[in-house]
């Protein structure tokens, strides 16, 4: 008896394993599409925070401006998904450096709604993406990489703008608004 529970345990397991290998892709494939939803809503409680005429300000000359911040969110969560494999949506520019340029003069109201139609279609792409996708063979910026891994290397670049909004922010006495009710 004790034999044929060690045996049916080796055969779950062995025959079980790519179930496994699938729900925790499916998993990781979920965990990111909840952290680029979280970052869509950061970006754009932060860029509804500061008022248009902020919208141009820079800490030093060199530097992005608000405004160009949240442009490059919006050219970012357009063109990163050309990486993968997929066509930018109808308003995105043909390339990153033009999407850049048609983003670094959009009104708040403008940017705003870019904000939300970009991050959207990034969630679409990554949330509707198949597991043979997600492995094939992509790229960041011209490095080759597994899409699954351009997706990660895109979201911790983008974490890294939400930051630089988030210090241009404090530097300017306005408080993200999901943590004002901590304060």
């Amino acid at each position: 008896m004790q034999r044929h529970l060690v045996w049916c345990a080796v055969v779950a397991a062995i025959y079980g394993a790519p179930a496994v290998v699938n729900a925790q892709a499916q998993s990781w494939q979920d965990v990111q599409v909840a952290d680029i939803e979280t970052m869509r809503d950061k970006f754009i409680q932060l860029g509804e925070a500061f008022g248009e005429s902020q919208y141009d300000w820079r800490p030093m000359d060199g530097v992005r401006s608000v405004r160009e911040v949240l442009g490059l969110a919006v050219a970012e969560a357009h063109m990163f998904p050309t990486g993968w494999g997929f066509e930018a949506p109808a308003p995105a520019a043909p390339g990153f450096r033009e999407e850049m340029e048609r983003t670094s003069d959009l009104a708040r109201t403008d940017m705003l709604n870019e904000l939300a139609s970009s991050f959207e279609f990034l969630i679409g792409v990554v949330r509707d993406m198949s597991e043979p996708d997600r492995v094939a063979a992509g790229s960041y910026f011209g490095q080759a990489m597994p899409v699954h891994a351009s997706i990660a290397t895109a979201m911790a670049d983008m974490h890294e703008h939400l930051g630089q909004l988030i210090a241009y922010a404090r530097m300017n006495q306005v408080v993200p608004p999901w943590s004002a009710a901590a304060q």
